[in-house]
């Protein structure tokens, strides 16, 4: 069953897997205020974009869903939903749900 809390779980696995490729004062922390992109940011462009190959991975795993997070239409939005943890696992959810529901 797909929940936020489902999701946000997905979001922390991921987290879990990028902090053990990050030196201890660049760990996120798993929280949905943590910021994944912007100046307050402990991740690179290339540790984001991991960080997000690893969440499409744990959604297929989990869910059966396959997801493309950095498309079009999230570059193109007025606030990224990249920002936070908890922005990304909302829009995650949002294509979760658009998938499932055809």
């Amino acid at each position: 069953m797909t929940t936020p809390e489902n999701v946000l779980g997905a979001v922390y696995r991921a987290v879990d897997w990028i902090n053990g490729e990050l030196p201890p004062d660049r760990q996120l922390t798993k929280a949905p205020e943590t910021r994944l992109l912007g100046s307050r940011s402990v991740l690179d462009s290339l540790h984001l974009v991991s960080l997000l190959i690893t969440i499409e991975r744990e959604v297929e795993d989990i869910f059966g869903l396959a997801l493309t997070l950095a498309n079009e239409r999230a570059l193109s939005m007025k606030e990224s939903p990249f920002r936070t943890v908890e922005s990304l696992a909302s829009y995650i959810g949002v294509l979760m749900s658009e998938v499932q529901n055809g």
